[in-house]
């Protein structure tokens, strides 16, 4: 029964919201969060140790993997945006009067 109150008192207890991947951009433009692309939340899913819910622990349907929204939301909204910047490779920090900066060819 879709339109039972029961369905209406899970949802105010607090119960489970789940999501698949497809689904999540939507859900981040509904929340007033950065829409991401399919690929990149799966990407995150795959790559970012802050992912809260690790892949070989969502319950899978088919060949579907779902999420709990309630936990993946507060994930999005806290996460740092690095548009742009490489993770695959640490950047080493250059000092003042080092010979390798700019500064330290001209003096």
């Amino acid at each position: 029964m879709p339109n039972s109150p029961e369905g209406d008192d899970v949802q105010a207890r607090g119960g489970p919201d789940m999501v698949t991947f497809p689904e999540i951009p939507d859900r981040l433009e509904q929340a007033q969060l950065k829409r991401l692309t399919v690929q990149r939340v799966r990407q995150l899913a795959e790559t970012d140790p802050d992912w809260p819910i690790p892949l070989d622990q969502a319950p899978k349907v088919g060949r579907m993997r779902l999420f709990d929204w309630h936990v993946l939301e507060p994930y999005f909204r806290n996460r740092k945006s690095r548009q742009g910047q490489r993770t695959d490779r640490p950047r080493a920090r250059e000092t003042p009067g080092d010979a390798s900066s700019p500064d330290a060819a001209g003096s």
